[in-house]
């Protein structure tokens, strides 16, 4: 199977749709040149090129009327059942009344030689186009794992083998000891040359659909970003909306970190440039007046560095406006300058840490990194504390903007693994909009 969210779906995805557009298209241009230059006796005249233009309008009510036809019909799901397969006649009579629709509120009128060709030709076509495209772009098998107890490896085996819609190569599996089946057992997940297997391979499935919390978390912190495949339970169908595969009949749910790999990881950090370049720009007058008041206030420096975890768990600098005076042997409440009040506030002496951003410690939007003392504090509380380190830590987070901040570390945690895990870019949107919100709230404090 392949994920939702990989170059490979996006690739698919993307040779499908421009495919399908261009039988439309390729349809609608035969049909309607061949009623301009062929007369025929149950037509009144040749079809004048002003009284039905291959313009942007009629080209886009074609081809946008045939995708959604195929839409609805069935022809863009991720899995297709041997009784429910979808019927290309329904797509093109979808498409006719769709394309009368439309051509009546468009007030162009439409010939019905050419109403009724294009969904014929488009019937040739369609399925030559299916052909090609799976003959020069067939499915790949996944190089796959399996993960789980052996009576639940050998029952995940046997779905798979009688599994039509199958996409993975099983190469073996790991877990608490051998199942008795042809498939290699590569030993427990506590092997170190098991832990590199599993995560280096292609796919892992975890058919520990009733495993605790503790076992899938510890997978993710071997798969990384990339995640894995997880059979769902009972429990887990109550919190989650969608399936994104299958293994037989049986509901599989994508554990994955969208935003730490792949094409998703890409767009995200490119925003994080552009958006970056773009404040860092607009606040410049900010920053030197910043600076002037931070200087006359105490004659001290104007940044202050300090030592966070990032990505990977390796420690970075990460700079803010000064807002303590450098002096020590006094409380922090104390060390706090009047015009580094200011700035706490209103949370501008975060500012600085767009340099972050551009420099690739940081992005916008992610869990906010922590001092690396504070965090070995923490891991003896919380083991699972290192799962924040696998992306880029956030000038703005989920858990800074819905929780207190004094929260317990573990609930931090929750929040910003739901972050991860349920990452879009309108997630982010409304995270930044909602952070310069509080910011300028003055709830910095």
């Amino acid at each position: 199977m392949i994920r939702p969210g990989s170059r490979e779906r996006s690739f698919r995805t993307a040779i499908l749709l421009i495919g399908d557009f261009s039988v439309a298209w390729l349809s609608l241009t035969i049909a309607v040149y061949f009623r301009r230059l062929v007369p025929m006796t149950f037509t009144r005249s040749l079809l004048a090129p002003d009284s039905l233009p291959l313009d942007l309008a009629v080209i886009s009510l074609f081809t946008i009327a045939f995708l959604g036809a195929l839409g609805l019909a069935g022809f863009y799901r991720r899995r297709i059942m041997l009784r429910a397969r979808p019927v290309l006649l329904v797509a093109l009579l979808i498409q006719i009344a769709a394309v009368t629709v439309g051509a009546t509120l468009l007030e162009q009128p439409l010939p019905r030689t050419v109403l009724f060709a294009v969904p014929l030709l488009e019937a040739l076509l369609f399925p030559l186009w299916r052909s090609i495209q799976y003959t020069m772009w067939p499915l790949r098998l996944r190089d796959t794992i399996l993960v789980g107890d052996p009576a639940e490896i050998a029952a995940a085996l046997a779905v798979l083998e009688t599994d039509r819609d199958r996409r993975v190569r099983v190469i073996g599996y790991a877990g608490s000891g051998d199942a008795g089946v042809d498939v290699p057992w590569l030993g427990p997940l506590t092997d170190g040359d098991v832990r590199t297997a599993v995560r280096d391979v292609e796919e892992v499935i975890c058919v520990w659909s009733e495993a605790a919390p503790s076992g899938r978390l510890e997978l993710l912190r071997i798969r990384g970003p990339r995640g894995y495949l997880l059979l769902a339970s009972s429990a887990d169908a109550l919190l989650v909306s969608s399936v994104l595969g299958w293994m037989g009949d049986e509901p599989l749910i994508e554990v994955m970190i969208g935003c730490g790999f792949g094409v998703r990881a890409i767009v995200k950090r490119s925003i994080d440039i552009a958006v970056t370049l773009v404040l860092a720009i607009v606040t410049l007058p900010l920053w030197v007046v910043i600076a002037i008041a931070i200087w006359l206030d105490d004659r001290g420096p104007i940044l202050h560095r300090q030592m966070r975890l990032g990505l990977g768990g390796i420690p970075f600098a990460m700079w803010k406006f000064r807002s303590m005076r450098v002096s020590s042997g006094v409380s922090d409440s104390e060390r706090v300058t009047r015009v580094g009040a200011v700035l706490r506030r209103y949370r501008i002496d975060e500012l600085p840490q767009l340099l972050n951003v551009i420099a690739g410690d940081m992005s916008l939007v992610g869990p906010r990194p922590e001092r690396p003392e504070i965090a070995e504090r923490i891991l003896e509380e919380v083991p699972d504390f290192d799962l924040r380190c696998i992306i880029r830590p956030g000038m703005a987070g989920l858990a800074q903007i819905l929780v207190e901040y004094d929260s317990r570390p573990a609930v931090k945690l929750r929040y910003d693994l739901t972050y991860m895990c349920s990452w879009s870019l309108w997630l982010d949107v409304r995270l930044l909009f909602r952070s310069v919100a509080a910011a300028l709230s003055g709830s910095g404090m």
